[in-house]
């Protein structure tokens, strides 16, 4: 699908959301791109307690199906330029994480690809219907990177390492 280069100011804000900040126009690996910069927000912003980051996680996701949709329109399903998935997923992916620089990259990592991989559900959910599937396959990504985050956290921890 051809993108709609309409600059009304709703299809402009539109589009800076469902692409993340414009990193989903980034000509190489734009997904990596968003994923990355919501890594850097979530440096500054994250709160370091879980239920903030549930809340957090929770209100985003009105907000991810709703641009996510919307950006069809200029995109096409799940176009490459729609990030917003990849927002919520790496948040997702983050969920618990200490605040440390290596907890950070091990989750960016298996978030990126657990994204690409998309294993089961994921894969199934990704054909939900507008937003719902383009986010959705995200989210199943998003776990699945929390889940194997927290378990080498708890392995290095074990090993002596409680610098993570």
């Amino acid at each position: 699908m051809t993108e709609n280069n309409s600059n009304r100011p709703t299809d402009v804000l539109r589009k800076l959301f469902a692409t993340a900040l414009f990193t989903g126009k980034l000509p190489y690996a734009p997904g990596t791109w968003g994923s990355l910069l919501t890594c850097v927000i979530l440096w500054f912003a994250w709160p370091e307690q879980w239920y903030y980051q549930m809340l957090a996680i929770l209100a985003f996701y009105p907000f991810a199906v709703y641009f996510a949709d919307k950006a069809v329109a200029y995109y096409g399903h799940d176009g490459s330029p729609i990030v917003i998935d990849e927002v919520i997923g790496q948040m997702i992916a983050l969920f618990m994480a200490p605040h440390n620089i290596l907890a950070y990259l091990i989750g960016f990592m298996l978030f990126r690809a657990a994204d690409i991989v998309k294993p089961q559900p994921a894969r199934k959910w990704e054909k939900f219907h507008g937003g719902y599937g383009i986010v959705a396959d995200d989210i199943a990504a998003g776990v699945y990177a929390a889940i194997v985050l927290q378990l080498i956290i708890v392995l290095f921890r074990k090993l002596g390492a409680g610098w993570i």
